[in-house]
């Protein structure tokens, strides 16, 4: 079979992964709009029981994690998460409402790398992309042919 130079497609490397987990749709929805511009897989949970199932079989590049939701605590949460070798060394940015010493050194004890209060600005959450995912993955978008 016959390919022309300019009909051949070229492979490229899979996006970063990033999730956010949170209860609140207008949060979520935040992160989808920050994130459009840029060059990744944004998977977005509303339950925490959801996105662990997800997450014992997939790989993230990084985890923006809310910690008052109504089925599991963010905190606990996490602490799940790092007993999954696949998620051991995961970046997790903690984003709550909550802001006590307690949630902090415990978010911290667990290897979250940052604790924001709420609300984030789409810059911010751009910001936190690129910072915690290998910059020469979240770009803004190109075509890719």
């Amino acid at each position: 079979m016959l390919y022309s130079s300019t009909a051949c497609l070229r492979m490229t490397a899979k996006p970063p992964t990033v999730v956010a987990i949170d209860h609140s749709t207008a949060s979520l929805s935040l992160y989808r709009r920050s994130a459009a511009s840029l060059d990744i897989d944004l998977v977005t949970f509303s339950s925490p029981a959801e996105s662990l199932a997800f997450l014992a079989n997939h790989p993230a590049d990084l985890l923006f994690l809310e910690i008052v939701m109504r089925d599991m605590d963010g905190l606990v949460m996490l602490s799940k998460l790092r007993d999954m070798d696949l998620h051991q060394h995961t970046a997790v940015v903690i984003v709550t409402s909550k802001d006590y010493a307690q949630d902090r050194g415990l978010a911290k004890q667990l290897g979250s790398r940052e604790y924001r209060l709420k609300p984030l600005r789409s810059q911010e959450i751009r910001e936190i992309i690129t910072r915690y995912v290998r910059p020469d993955r979240a770009h803004s978008k190109k075509l890719r042919i």
